[in-house]
């Protein structure tokens, strides 16, 4: 395929671009020192972007309402996020040399300017007796039970200030343009949009006029030329998420319609806007602005970015519009353009993927794009946890300053176990830095659990990962990396020619002990995947024991793709306890039969899955399921509440009373069991007992059942160092 219309220059106001691929702002948490400048750390991971021929970076949300907002700022008045606020040369060194950094390879870059986080800020301050603020009386998205209070009308102006201020720094710094942050749910959305913009009194009564004061701020401290990009989520989607029901409870009915939403843009044009970055939701359907992998490819474009475009042409309005929302296959990316659905498209995860995805589809090497998975644990899960963006399939990313590819000073035989992603990053970094790589797999494929995990249909982000994973091995193969497939390997075939052995060989499972579980057709999970969900005949009820993301993605699958009756019982008082927050949503959104993959109404499960949490299956008799039921768990269906995490505590949480139980019969032919698995260590404790050679080590799975990211990251520090 040609991808012309992605390389055609284009402007932004008077801002030329050598291209129509712009960088998505992802949160740059903890890439700059406590004061808010930032670090080495920040700017190597701007410049390897720019390196790989995106035309445009814009960086993480830079909030300025300091003092005004508590939940920016921490213990000592320290701050997780970079700062451009006030008049610290300290803080402004570090921008000027990020603009500088980048500006060689011939990208642009914006800085996205954020009112703050208001409801959508940690609840903390509040429990060490600091007072919240919102637009209006609202609640912490986190802890319902604090509440924000409204800013008056005197700070808001301060607010507006401080974005004009922070413009006019990021301007003298070398930025050639600002992004507003104006989606999503966070403080300039409260104070723009319907939910949480309740005021009767004053100038911000009207929903508008904070977006466009802020905009005619920046234009006055910067000039008319300084190009200004508005991120808007058209609408927040809240009705079309959750339904009349729900939407009238929980959201009182009010939110941004997608009609007000055109009209805002419209206003905000005129108030000196030059280009659009246009989502659809907010943190109460965090899905929608963060798509997860069940999601289909360029989810939301045509109603909300080709609407748009549609809107302005027929209005006159000459501004760019900027298409988000999964275009990381390139030729959908060129038919979003082709289509004149928009001007531009943003990446954002696919380019902490691979940062050379521009250069690789201008060069037709797009069989070399690393694809993103969509798990969402490195770009979100590990800064909400205390870490900084990185990537689960790219471990370089984030670590672009410290973590360097190098040749091996000595070269040896390395023999490893497994080819899933541990193994396979491993063979791969081990052979690249001039290693003598022997890959043993016991089956006929690499890829190992997910190989696994790709038989559901929801998991296509996982199969087009696969596709990359297979060439790049395939190319190596071609260049003397040695694979030997179906070889199962023990201890005794490691002998002392190898210099060095890397256990990846996985996880290991086993089935609970349950009282009749042998008279009734039962699989384990990862079994019956492999057997390509071949469903035994006069099979309608089925029972998923496992509340994990892995019971809920075979329970929603097996309801979604084979029409089954399907009943989940986990022993857990949430489901999905350690899954990401936009990707837990969406699985439950799905799951109680209000959304689907595609996000067309018609794909929507008319059988959804029924759920008994905080619960047990205790026996089996007569083609039933006796289940030890709490009476007082949670509902599990709150995809608009998020799970915080362990180390904030929550002292409004109530723990399910585990006396308070009855026991019920569900009807059941088939049991799945998705309880998890043990790592599979016991060949790297024989080979460090038995001393076979110099250097034993283990990683993935067989060190610990976890995650994609846990598995590269760990493969990779031991292959980068051997």
């Amino acid at each position: 395929m040609v991808f012309e219309k992605l390389f055609e220059p284009q402007y932004i106001g008077k801002c030329k671009l050598k291209n129509r691929i712009i960088m998505s702002p992802i949160g740059n948490i903890n890439m700059a020192d406590p004061v808010g400048r930032p670090l080495n750390k920040m700017i190597e991971y701007f410049i390897e972007r720019a390196k790989g021929g995106t035309g445009l970076l814009i960086t993480g949300l830079v909030p300025v309402s300091y003092g005004i907002d508590p939940t920016l700022s921490e213990e000592n008045d320290t701050t997780y996020f970079p700062r451009i606020d006030g008049s610290s040369r300290t803080r402004l060194s570090g921008w000027r040399d990020l603009t500088a950094g980048v500006k060689p390879y011939g990208a642009k870059i914006f800085i996205q300017l954020s009112a703050g986080l208001g409801r959508v800020g940690s609840p903390e301050p509040a429990l060490h007796g600091n007072i919240l603020k919102s637009a209006s009386w609202n609640r912490n998205y986190y802890i319902p039970q604090v509440p924000h209070l409204p800013l008056s009308d005197r700070k808001i102006k301060r607010i507006v200030k401080m974005m004009g201020q922070s413009a006019a720094n990021a301007k003298i710094s070398g930025f050639d343009g600002v992004h507003l942050h104006g989606h999503e749910g966070y403080l300039m959305d409260q104070l723009t949009s319907a939910p949480w913009n309740r005021r009767k009194l004053g100038r911000y009564r009207n929903k508008f006029q904070f977006g466009i004061d802020v905009v005619r701020e920046i234009k006055r401290c910067c000039g008319e030329d300084f190009p200004i990009i508005y991120r808007i989520d058209l609408t927040q989607a809240l009705q079309e998420s959750y339904g009349d029901e729900i939407f009238m409870k929980r959201f009182h009915g009010k939110e941004r319609t997608t009609n007000e939403g055109l009209q805002f843009c419209k206003a905000l044009y005129e108030a000196g806007v030059d280009a659009f970055d246009v989502d659809k939701g907010c943190y109460d359907n965090w899905f929608w602005p963060h798509p997860p992998s069940y999601f289909d490819d360029a989810i939301y474009v045509e109603e909300m970015a080709g609407r748009l475009k549609d809107f302005f042409r027929k209005e006159g309005i000459d501004a760019k519009v900027i298409a988000v929302g999964k275009l990381g296959k390139p030729e959908v990316a060129e038919s979003v353009l082709s289509g004149k659905q928009a001007d531009f498209v943003m990446l954002g995860r696919p380019l902490l993927a691979d940062p050379y995805w521009p250069v690789k589809v201008k060069e037709n090497r797009t069989k070399e794009i690393i694809h993103c998975i969509g798990d969402h644990e490195g770009c979100i899960e590990s800064f909400k946890k205390g870490g900084h963006p990185c990537c689960s399939v790219n471990p370089y990313t984030g670590f672009e300053d410290t973590k360097k590819l190098t040749k091996a000073e000595r070269r040896k035989k390395v023999a490893i176990i497994g080819a899933g992603p541990a193994g396979c990053e491993a063979a791969i970094t081990s052979h690249i830095r001039g290693h003598d790589v022997t890959l043993f797999e016991k089956t006929d494929r690499i890829g190992g659990q997910l190989v696994t995990a790709g038989k559901m249909l929801i998991k296509h982000d996982i199969r087009r990962y696969l596709e990359n994973l297979e060439y790049r091995v395939e190319l190596l193969k071609k260049d003397g990396l040695s694979i030997r497939f179906n070889t199962k390997v023990d201890e005794s075939d490691i002998t002392d020619e190898f210099d060095v052995v890397i256990c990846c060989n996985g996880i290991k499972t086993t089935l609970p002990v349950i009282e009749g579980l042998d008279d009734i057709m039962h699989f384990e999970v990862r079994d019956f995947l492999n057997s390509e969900m071949e469903m035994p005949e006069n099979v309608q009820n089925v029972l998923v024991i496992g509340g994990g993301v892995l019971g809920c993605e075979i329970a929603y699958s097996l309801s979604y793709e084979k029409g089954m009756n399907v009943t989940l019982v986990g022993r857990n008082k949430e489901l999905m306890p350690d899954t990401v927050q936009a990707n837990r949503a969406q699985m439950l959104w799905m799951m109680m039969g209000k959304g689907s993959p595609s996000g067309r109404k018609e794909d929507i499960l008319n059988r959804p899955v029924k759920v008994y949490n905080a619960s047990e299956v205790v026996r089996f008799s007569n083609g039933k399921a006796y289940v030890k039921v709490n009476k007082g768990r949670k509902d599990p269906y709150t995809p608009w509440k998020p799970l915080i995490p362990e180390n904030v505590r929550n002292p409004f949480e109530k723990e399910p009373d585990p006396k308070n139980v009855e026991e019920i019969a569900i009807d059941t032919d088939m049991v799945i069991f998705a309880t998890g698995g043990k790592a599979d260590d016991s060949l790297y404790y024989d080979l460090l007992k038995r001393k076979t050679c110099v250097e034993v080590y283990s990683a993935g799975d067989s060190t610990k059942p976890g995650r994609v990211w846990e598995a590269i990251t760990g493969a990779n520090e031991i292959a980068r160092n051997i």
